[in-house]
């Protein structure tokens, strides 16, 4: 399930009393590893409020939280890219951990439900999306959320059965056509077939749409060939960017789909 799935279900989680840590913890190369010091910083504050507020049963809650925590960034300490979201609560047997690809402004909250403003405008901003990138021989599918890229499937034409095989990753693209010896041929073939190889390949994302719980879809490639997608797909684009990026590094293709 995506991230839109977890909002909603997060949105539902309260406590008569205070039981849920939030945290918001900018990791990026910019802190210089500082992000330690707020993470031990913060979480002393709310333990110390806890102590001061008299209320043993919140602060023995707390305390087997913070431990949670701690114990998430200890194994993930490498894995850590520019920030990390956090909510926990004992009561509710929550703990959901978000390790993104864009700067959160650092903060701790001890609360009745999750803190979940942040979170939620970078997802307004970076929906769970498909992104497609249209080539006339290999079509790339990029399962992306957060503006982060989860996972890459690529589709090549098979000129000998003239279908579409699928790959994982992006590596793939020029396998099928360079296995065939009839290479202006293979390729006159696909060009006066594009429409019908699109539309086999669109129902295909349009299933990929509904297993990945994507928001919506974004294409990406040359006019023609990107316009052509587009017109074999059921669900309509959010946007259509007219660019050749299968060269490009993810980060180049989710910011030309996201701006």
């Amino acid at each position: 399930m995506g991230l839109a799935s977890d909002l909603k279900r997060l949105r539902d989680v309260e406590c008569k009393d205070k039981c849920v840590l939030s945290v918001y913890l900018n990791t990026g190369p910019n802190q210089q590893g500082d992000w330690n010091i707020h993470l031990k910083n913060g979480l002393k504050r709310i333990g110390e409020y806890l102590e001061a507020s008299g209320d043993a049963t919140q602060l023995k809650s707390f305390k087997k939280l913070r431990k949670q925590v701690e114990d998430e960034l200890g194994k993930h300490r490498n894995d850590l890219t520019r920030s990390l979201v956090i909510f926990a609560s004992e009561q509710n047997n929550l703990f959901e951990s978000y390790y993104l690809q864009h700067d959160v402004e650092t903060a701790f909250h001890w609360e009745t439900k999750p803190v979940l403003e942040p979170l939620e405008a970078l997802h307004t901003k970076y929906p769970s999306t498909g992104v497609i990138l249209t080539n006339l021989d290999h079509v790339t599918v990029l399962d992306t959320s957060l503006g982060h890229v989860d996972a890459a499937f690529s589709f090549a034409f098979d000129p000998e059965t003239e279908e579409w095989v699928r790959f994982e990753g992006t590596a793939s693209g020029d396998r099928m056509a360079s296995s065939s010896s009839q290479v202006d041929k293979f390729d006159r073939r696909l060009a006066e077939n594009l429409n019908r190889f699109y539309r086999d390949l669109a129902q295909t994302v349009e299933q990929m749409k509904g297993a990945h719980d994507w928001e919506g879809l974004v294409v990406i490639g040359e006019a023609e060939l990107a316009n052509s997608f587009r017109d074999e797909l059921r669900t309509k684009p959010e946007r259509v960017v007219h660019k050749n990026l299968s060269k490009s590094s993810e980060s180049h293709i989710v910011e030309a789909a996201f701006h």
